[in-house]
């Protein structure tokens, strides 16, 4: 869900424009440039305990681009430039802010590609994206609660019931 909902707003929010990708490593050729690559390489999560099924989860989410130049100053800018649209365009889509708890942690890693024959770079972005799952448990919806309340003395107190709607 997180790869192609962020794929999509970096698809209007970028310089790359429809060359954002999620199921595409493979080298590209300068005239295409600037691309984005968007992968999830990794997620993790810790229960919320002994009770139905559920996690705290943490999802990475991999942004890469790459991007050229005329000059390494001119793919500088471009580098600095797509970056700054990948970090703005998660970090203020209230859309994807609102289906997660919060941004855990975010890295920024980018480089100048000295060997090929164009002036190239790359940034890689990493996005640390916490979110809860609940698993639903299978079985017989609970009806009602039913119990009785006593007191330190021993004085057992009136009936308790709670009622659940269907």
């Amino acid at each position: 869900m997180f790869r192609e909902k962020i794929a999509e707003l970096l698809r209007t929010t970028t310089d790359a424009g429809q060359n954002v990708f999620t199921h595409r490593t493979a080298p590209v050729k300068p005239e295409l440039l600037p691309v984005i690559f968007v992968a999830i390489p990794s997620e993790a999560g810790s229960s919320f305990g002994r009770c139905q099924p559920g996690f705290n989860k943490i999802v990475k989410v991999e942004v890469v681009a790459k991007v050229s130049g005329g000059t390494p100053q001119a793919v500088q800018q471009n580098m600095d430039r797509i970056a700054e649209q990948i970090e703005m365009s998660v970090m203020c889509d209230q859309d994807l802010q609102r289906s997660i708890s919060q941004v855990t942690d975010f890295n920024l890693e980018q480089g100048l590609l000295d060997d090929a024959e164009d002036h190239l770079g790359g940034v890689k972005i990493t996005f640390g994206l916490e979110y809860q799952q609940d698993y639903p448990v299978s079985g017989v919806a609970l009806q009602e609660i039913t119990g009785l309340v006593g007191t330190e003395e021993g004085i057992t107190a009136p009936g308790l019931r709670v009622d659940f709607p269907q």
